[in-house]
């Protein structure tokens, strides 16, 4: 990947579909800025020898991080909280997407969630296009004003 900016996109592999879906429209939302998508899936090499250290590293360099929360996470997401973790350590900005999960689910799970997820701005995933204008933000470009911050915050479904 030789973007300048980069999107890492971590999601649980059972919703790599949706994930393609999500890569995609951020690929071609940004496709003018030169901004790439990041995922495991297309852009992990299957020969690293130390995959652990490749994800820290691909984390580390990207300007963003867009988390597909999901029930799948929740239930086997190892990989996906140390991906988190990498971001928060990073001072990376990351934009959480609750996938076939509300806020309330989250706060009645009681266990399996970080509690850094349990303070964080979440998103519903069937508003993932209001991310865009604070997305844009964060990596340096003009807001196109397609977002509506309103409809963005914690506990809204």
């Amino acid at each position: 990947m030789t973007s300048s900016l980069r999107i890492f996109l971590s999601y649980s592999g059972r919703d790599g579909f949706e994930a393609a879906l999500l890569q995609e429209w951020l690929e071609n939302r940004f496709a003018s800025t030169g901004v790439a998508v990041w995922t495991f899936d297309r852009d992990q090499r299957r020969d690293e020898s130390n995959i652990s250290r490749s994800l820290k590293d691909t984390i580390r360099e990207s300007a963003a991080v867009v988390f597909l929360l999901s029930p799948f996470t929740i239930e086997a997401g190892a990989a996906q909280w140390m991906e988190l973790a990498y971001a928060d350590a990073f001072g990376i900005p990351t934009f959480i997407l609750l996938h076939h999960l509300s806020y309330d689910d989250l706060l009645r799970t009681e266990r399996g969630v970080p509690p850094l997820i349990r303070q964080s701005q979440c998103t519903p995933a069937i508003q993932w296009r209001n991310m865009e204008g604070d997305l844009r933000k964060h990596l340096g470009m003009v807001d196109s004003g397609t977002a509506d911050p309103a409809t963005s915050r914690k506990g809204t479904s």
